[in-house]
C-alpha cells in the first residue's frame, strides 16, 4: 500500500507528518470512518422501524382502564427490563445509577484498550465487551417479550384458545387496517373467521388477530391453524386445504 498505509484512503495531506508509516492517527482518519459507518447502520436502522411499525397500543387513553397492561416498543425493551429488576425504593438506583455507568463506559471505551493491533481476537477486552452487551440486549429484550406475553395472557384469564397465540391488545376496529380486502382469503375469513374473531379481526370469542402477520410468518400462522387449539378446530373449521392456504396468506400480510 502507498506510503505503508493500513487502510486506503489516508488523507494524502498528512502524510509528511506521520513518523511511523505503518500507523494511521485516530484524529480524523479512524474517527471519521467510524462515524460514517455508524451513520449508515443508524439510517439502515431508522428506514426499518419506519416501515416496520410497532401496532398500535389501542383505543384512547383511559386512566379508570387498570387492566391495560404497558409496554414500550421493542427496540427500549431491554432498558424496560432492566428497571423491573429495581422495583420499589430501588427504582433510582435502575433509573439514574445504571444508566449512569452506562454512559460513563461508553466514554471511556476509546481509552479502555488503546492497543495498537486491531484484530477482535487481539483486543479481548474490547471485544468480549461488545460481545457481552450484545449477549445481555438479546437476553433482556427476550425476557421482556416472554414476561409481558404471560402478563397479558394472565390478565385475559389465560383462555386456552389464545395459549400459545402472540397475544394483540384489543382495539376499536374502527382503528384497524386491513390490507388486500379484496383477495379471496379475506372473502373466505369473513364468511368463515369472523363469527369467531370479528369482521376486522379485532377479536370476539377468540383472540384479535389484526396484527399477526407482523409476528408470525406464513408457516407459523398455517401451523398453528391447520392444528387448532381450545375451542378453534383443526383448519379452524374451514373445510379445505386450498381455503386454509388462502385465509393464512392473507393474515400473513397483516401488519397492524
Amino acid at each position: 500500500m502507498a506510503g505503508g498505509e493500513r487502510i486506503p484512503g489516508t488523507p494524502r495531506y498528512r502524510h509528511h507528518l506521520l513518523k511511523n508509516p505503518g500507523t494511521e492517527p485516530f484524529f480524523p482518519n479512524f474517527l471519521l470512518k467510524e462515524w460514517i459507518v455508524g451513520a449508515v447502520f443508524l439510517l439502515a436502522f431508522m428506514l426499518w422501524v419506519m416501515f416496520n411499525p410497532v401496532p398500535d397500543g389501542g383505543g384512547l387513553a383511559n386512566p379508570q382502564d387498570t387492566s391495560f397492561i404497558p409496554v414500550p416498543d421493542w427496540y427500549f425493551l431491554f432498558l424496560y427490563q432492566i428497571l423491573k429488576y429495581y422495583p420499589g425504593s430501588d427504582i433510582t438506583i435502575g433509573v439514574v445509577l445504571v444508566p449512569f455507568i452506562g454512559t460513563l463506559l461508553l466514554i471511556a471505551v476509546p481509552w479502555l484498550d488503546i492497543q495498537k493491533s486491531r484484530h477482535p481476537y487481539k483486543r479481548p477486552l474490547a471485544t468480549g465487551g461488545i460481545v457481552l452487551a450484545t449477549l445481555l440486549t438479546i437476553w433482556l429484550t427476550n425476557e421482556a417479550a416472554v414476561q409481558h406475553n404471560a402478563e397479558v395472557a394472565a390478565a385475559n384469564g389465560g383462555g386456552a384458545l389464545s395459549a400459545g397465540l402472540v397475544q394483540l391488545p384489543k382495539i376499536p376496529a374502527s382503528q384497524i387496517h386491513l390490507v388486500d380486502t379484496s383477495d379471496p382469503g379475506y372473502k373466505i375469513f369473513e364468511s368463515q373467521c369472523a363469527t369467531c374473531h370479528g369482521q376486522s379481526a379485532e377479536g370476539q370469542i377468540g383472540p384479535p388477530i389484526y396484527a399477526i402477520g407482523a409476528h408470525w410468518n406464513y408457516n407459523q400462522i398455517l401451523s398453528f391453524v391447520n392444528k387448532g387449539m381450545g375451542a378453534m378446530p383443526p383448519k379452524g373449521g374451514l373445510t379445505s386445504e386450498s381455503q386454509v392456504e388462502q385465509v393464512v396468506k392473507w393474515l400473513s400480510k397483516q401488519k397492524g
